[in-house]
């Protein structure tokens, strides 16, 4: 529901698949009145104890999906879903730097619980993500990062800045706190869609040139 606005604003030309995650989850503060809170909520991991495992069984899960009804042109994720599809794009890089990314563009809203899954698979350590590793960039593809100047937890946000191609990356810091722009933040919609879009027209120029 968060995305409709933005979608909207996109208009028809393009196509959307949902992935609901499958963890029990509280719904997060400040998204009453989005959801129902007697309805259940779900998240794609846990974190904390436990968050190493549940991170590596929602990455196989995702690559699983991705490979049984993809391509996919990019990935658009809000909060922990963002989160995911960052880690999905740094595991997959660093296990193979020449391989073809599994989009051509990422969408991130207030990307939070991004844990680095090369420190786990190698090393078995279990920390937040907030830097290139090995000094390389692990988000090649052209990427929007979109999040909230009221976010509490928008130094999670800052923090993966440093891990995608500068040349690549586009950063817009909206009004609001942890949610999309649209019709409760109006105001911002335009510039979200104008760097989402900056995203998809870079995307599909490096496209053309390969």
């Amino acid at each position: 529901m968060q995305t409709a606005a933005l979608r909207y604003e996109l208009a028809d030309q393009h196509t959307y698949r949902f992935l609901q995650g499958v963890v029990p989850w509280s719904l997060v503060p400040g998204l009453e009145s989005l959801s129902d809170q007697s309805a259940e909520h779900y998240a794609y991991y846990n974190v904390g104890a436990g968050a190493a495992s549940s991170i590596a069984i929602a990455l196989d899960q995702l690559e699983a999906y991705i490979a049984l009804e993809g391509p996919f042109d990019g990935v658009l994720g809000f909060s922990q879903g963002a989160g995911l599809a960052i880690m999905l794009l740094v595991r997959r890089y660093h296990g193979d730097p020449v391989a073809p990314p599994p989009f051509k563009c990422a969408i991130l809203f207030s990307p939070v619980s991004v844990y680095d899954p090369v420190a786990y698979e190698k090393r078995g350590q279990v920390r937040l993500l907030d830097g290139t590793l090995d000094g390389k960039y692990s988000i090649t593809i052209p990427t929007a990062i979109i999040y909230g100047k009221e976010d509490s937890r928008k130094q999670e946000c800052e923090g993966l800045l440093s891990s995608c191609d500068p040349t690549k990356r586009s950063v817009l810091i909206h009004e609001g706190n942890h949610e999309i722009p649209g019709i409760g933040l109006r105001s911002e919609l335009a510039g979200t869609v104008n760097m989402v879009r900056r995203a998809i027209y870079q995307a599909e120029l490096q496209s053309s040139t390969e």
